[in-house]
Order: C-alpha cells, then sequence, then structure tokens
C-alpha cells in the first residue's frame, strides 16, 4: 500500500498541473522538490514525462486536485 500524498506533493502536483512541460531540473530548484517526491508523482501515475525531462500532470493527477486530497 502506498504512502498517502504530503502537502508537499500535492503542491508539486498542483504546480505540474498549472506549468505543464516543466522540467525536473526546474521541480528541483525552485519548486523545492526532492527525487522522493518526483519518483512518487511518478509511480502513482500523477505526473508523466513525456518529452525527454519534461512532466505534465496525468488523469488521475487531475482527479486528485479536483478531489482536493
Amino acid at each position: 500500500m502506498p504512502e498517502p500524498i504530503t502537502a508537499r506533493q500535492l503542491g508539486l502536483l498542483a504546480y505540474v498541473g498549472k506549468n505543464p512541460g516543466v522540467t525536473r531540473e526546474h521541480l528541483l530548484q525552485v519548486a523545492k522538490a526532492t527525487e522522493t517526491d518526483i519518483n512518487y508523482l511518478e509511480t502513482l501515475d500523477l505526473i508523466r514525462e513525456r518529452e525527454v525531462g519534461t512532466y505534465r500532470i496525468a488523469h488521475l493527477g487531475e482527479k486528485v486536485l479536483k478531489r482536493g486530497l
């Protein structure tokens, strides 16, 4: 069973939703993400890597944001 989403991860999910095509480096530097946070969101299919190194929110990620978990 996966760990529950943290406030930081939910914030990152919202950030990716508002900034489609954001790079991994940008998330790590500007959004103060950690590799663990990004891997968590990828593993649960909340964000997806489209072009090499860029992320967009997945359908499931949109549903999570709408429900406001």
